[in-house]
């Protein structure tokens, strides 16, 4: 399992997120695009944060207090619900965080393409689409609130990280 997920990690994963879009229908409905790019990055993103997982899962089997309760009777899914999963949740929470701007940039990555979610519905791609014409950014600099609020909201995703990992 691990050599695959290494497989994934190593190849470039935006690339191969505009491949695999470019091969799919471009002219569906605005929710099965929806539907289409978030399943893409859902079954393209997860390497990472699996990666780490089984690093901190590997460590924690390992340890003292599943060594204690292995020997006092726990196996199985009551071992991994009692003792293994509580300890995986600042891990879990960690992820999380990290990954969800990651996934904003790449949608909008993929939106400023025009691979991403399909026009009636908003995306940050599509928004942001629109800053590429220089010429009329200069005659309204208004059209810069996009980028700005953009940057706001994946700065905030960061700023929730860091303050999830200060000790209370």
């Amino acid at each position: 399992m691990m050599a695959g997920t290494d497989l994934l990690l190593s190849l470039p994963w935006l690339f191969l997120l505009i491949t695999v879009r470019a091969v799919l229908p471009l002219n569906v409905s605005p929710l099965t695009s929806v539907a289409i790019t978030f399943a893409m990055l859902g079954c393209l993103g997860w390497a990472g944060a699996a990666r780490v997982i089984c690093s901190d899962v590997r460590g924690l089997i390992n340890s003292d207090f599943v060594l204690m309760a292995r020997s006092s009777g726990s196996q199985g899914f009551r071992l991994l619900w009692r003792h293994i999963l509580p300890n995986l949740k600042p891990i879990l929470f960690a992820q999380f965080w990290i990954s969800v701007p990651v996934f904003i940039l790449t949608e909008a990555n993929l939106g400023i393409l025009g691979l991403g979610v399909s026009e009636p519905m908003p995306s940050w791609g599509s928004i942001l689409r629109e800053l590429g014409s220089f010429s009329t950014l200069s005659a309204q600099p208004v059209q810069f609130v996009p980028l700005i609020l953009f940057i706001l909201v994946v700065s905030s995703f960061h700023l929730v990280l860091s303050k999830e990992e200060l000790p209370a």
